[in-house]
């Protein structure tokens, strides 16, 4: 691949992993080759390394000439990625590499999701136990798989497969943010056997769609102004009001932890209610740009189909209605720590096959409470759309510790070697950590990372600079641990 080369400010070791990463297939649930690569990586360096039974893989280095007396230390992250694309790009993830571009200080992809969440981190461990001349405590390298789509791996993980109980998190995405708790969640489904009928005579085909806004992470991102595709695509249909308005098929988004960033509906409607749906997709595309105003212009397209509509959803418009009012977005702020939501949901994605429609949503909160509480207003809105809903993939949520001893030690280090303030909070999305403290206990933990921008979308990019800058400092932290 030769893009991340020295001449082009890719100074850290790190860089060479990642490259490796990126041309490995490793999307979640797809991590086997990966777990390989780390470890023929640790063979190949005559490193202690374990695989539980869920694929999770444990790397040991000894510790540095005089280090031996100090507690050892656990570098943690995880080997799965989201997979998302662009509409239009040619990409396979089960077999193709992740092709990297540089953009002035910004790591991106083509048109896919880069997967410096959390490759960054993996590399980083990896470039640590590859390097004989770091000084280090006793270390542990754990790499978790499967944390995409429920935090899967750490959810499996036993006592025993560690001895470390300081951990170092790099999982993070905001440099100088050292984080010391987290929320937890669980997602919400609903499915339907909807019932079809035929649609009116003389109906229209057509297709609305929703494309061009940026995604983002539902659980760091969710309290930024950022569109929902899918509720987007319902608000043009439910501003329309024609009564002739049909459901032939829709979807939208993808993934739990990701904001849909496109959606489709295909529809029929009568030939007289046309202009009343192009009139209701330009306010809506026109207006957005003032509601989302962290996002990129959405872009609103009707195209008029050529087949006729053969079948449609008879209670379609109920589920359309029942989209746009479902609770989506920032709940509640904390008040433990300022300026993090609390409480969150996400409309994540809808989609549909020849026998059900499914609805996939997901739930976060610092308070377990409250998480219940979100869910069951989701729940109850999925119940009156007519779905049976259920929950899935639940995960506790790290509580917050500020006065951490691991936290406040690091943030002295970055103090002496960044020269300035770092900020101690905790944050929304759900990190593993709450799932090892969890699982084991007397766990310190802090978790930190370089800038990381749009993950979970094909807008992800890691800056570069920052990215140095973090590995130094990891590096001075293991030093001095």
């Amino acid at each position: 691949m030769a893009v991340l080369n020295e001449g082009a400010g890719f100074s850290a070791p790190l860089w060479k992993f990642f490259e490796d990463i990126l041309a490995i297939p490793h999307g979640s649930g797809n991590e086997a080759a990966l777990v390989e690569y780390i470890r023929q990586f640790a063979r190949k360096r005559n490193l202690s390394v374990r695989v539980d039974n869920a694929g999770n893989v444990v790397i040991n280095k000894p510790a540095s000439p005089g280090y031996e007396a100090h507690p050892p230390v656990v570098m943690q992250s995880h080997m799965d990625m989201v997979c998302e694309k662009n509409d239009g790009t040619v990409h396979d993830f089960t077999a193709d590499p992740i092709r990297p571009r540089i953009d002035g200080d910004w790591l991106k992809a083509e048109g896919t999701t880069l997967g410096a969440d959390n490759g960054i981190g993996v590399a980083a461990a990896l470039a640590v136990l590859d390097d004989p001349d770091l000084r280090h405590p006793d270390l542990e390298a754990l790499f978790t798989v499967d944390e995409e789509t429920g935090l899967n791996g750490a959810l499996a993980l036993t006592p025993e497969l560690i001895k470390g109980r300081r951990l170092i998190n790099l999982d993070s995405e905001e440099d100088g943010v050292f984080y010391f708790g987290c929320a937890g969640g669980r997602n919400t489904s609903g499915s339907i056997t909807p019932a079809f009928g035929v649609p009116l005579e003389g109906s229209r085909q057509v297709r609305l769609r929703v494309e061009g806004l940026s995604g983002g992470h539902s659980g760091g991102e969710i309290h930024r102004r950022l569109g929902n595709a899918v509720q987007l695509a319902a608000l043009v249909l439910c501003s329309a009001d024609a009564d002739s308005t049909e459901i032939v098929s829709l979807r939208g988004g993808g993934k739990h932890n990701a904001i849909p960033r496109e959606a489709e509906i295909v529809l029929a409607i009568a030939p007289k209610d046309l202009p009343r749906l192009k009139k209701a997709a330009s306010a809506v595309e026109k207006n957005a740009w003032k509601l989302y105003t962290d996002d990129k212009p959405a872009q609103i397209l009707i195209e008029e189909l050529e087949d006729k509509p053969s079948r449609i959803l008879k209670d379609g418009m109920q589920i359309i209605r029942g989209l746009l009012a479902m609770p989506h977005g920032a709940q509640e702020m904390s008040t433990l720590v300022p300026g993090m939501v609390e409480t969150s949901t996400n409309l994540a994605a809808v989609t549909m096959d020849d026998q059900k429609l499914y609805v996939l949503t997901s739930q976060r909160s610092a308070a377990g409470y409250k998480r219940d509480i979100i869910s069951l207003k989701v729940k109850a809105q999925l119940e009156l759309m007519g779905c049976t809903a259920e929950y899935e993939s639940e995960y506790p949520s790290w509580e917050p510790n500020p006065d951490s001893p691991l936290l406040r030690f690091a943030a002295d280090v970055y103090r002496d070697v960044r020269g300035k303030e770092p900020l101690l909070t905790a944050v929304h999305a759900g990190l593993e950590c709450g799932v090892i403290a969890d699982r084991i206990s007397g766990m310190d933990m802090v978790s930190f990372g370089p800038d990381l921008e749009g993950a979970h979308s094909p807008d992800e990019r890691v800056s570069i600079s920052s990215t140095e800058a973090f590995w130094l400092f990891l590096t001075e932290l293991l030093a001095r641990l």
